[in-house]
């Protein structure tokens, strides 16, 4: 009979070792959660998948947007007319309509684009120019302040991931029949927004009241 020495005891729990390792891979593979559109998922419902060209796509793995459950539903008084509302919000703060005031309302942003994964920076970039601190009842300060599931990271969804909210609104659920802020601009004084009653797109004096529908990244 064959010595069984160290040397071999440790050959043999090395490929032991080894098996299980390649065991739980492919467990792990077998077993992974794959998201659809509609499915309850990191603090809202998933409203979109990432597809090829999408900034945010990774070949072989599954990302995308997640919506919240419901619109922002707040209720405020306005700092510039002083009237309260409920669950609309203005683009910029309209606290100011003097141009040389430093929270003037329609002032360019700069820098925001349309497309599917565009949103968190854009949102940013407006809270950089009207700090929620300042302005906490903008739909881009609104948007990110939502905390869904105990999440952070929300933010106010650009002209294209908006347009797959309304895409998926019919699984996704809770969207009311009224016009949509996105954070892309259009210019100084207009950004996009979206009509869900029609899918229609259209544009926008900053000041004017729309609903917010907060979204995050998978």
């Amino acid at each position: 009979m064959k010595h069984f020495t160290k040397k071999n005891f440790t050959r043999l729990w090395t490929a032991l070792l080894l098996a299980a390792l390649i065991m739980v891979a492919v467990t792990v593979r077998s077993y992974a959660v794959t998201y659809k559109i509609g499915d309850t998922y990191g603090g809202g419902k998933v409203a979109y998948i990432f597809q090829s060209g999408d900034a945010g796509y990774v070949a072989g793995q599954q990302h995308g947007l997640i919506a919240a459950e419901a619109d922002v539903n707040n209720t405020y008084k306005d700092a510039w007319n002083g009237e309260s509302y409920t669950g609309t919000y203005v683009w910029s703060t309209s606290q100011c309509k003097i141009t040389t005031s430093a929270d003037y309302g329609y002032q360019e942003i700069g820098s925001t684009g349309k497309a599917i994964g565009d949103g968190a920076g854009n949102t940013k970039r407006i809270l950089a120019k009207y700090p929620a601190a300042n302005y906490p009842n903008s739909a881009a300060a609104v948007a990110h302040a939502y905390r869904g599931g105990g999440f952070k990271d929300w933010f106010l969804p650009s002209m294209e991931e908006l347009k797959q909210l309304y895409v998926s609104k019919g699984v996704v659920g809770g969207y009311a029949d009224f016009l949509y802020w996105s954070s892309s601009e259009m210019s100084p004084s207009v950004a996009w927004y979206k009509i869900f009653i029609n899918g229609l797109l259209g544009d926008s004096i900053k000041s004017y009241f729309k609903r917010v529908r907060p979204v995050r990244a998978f």
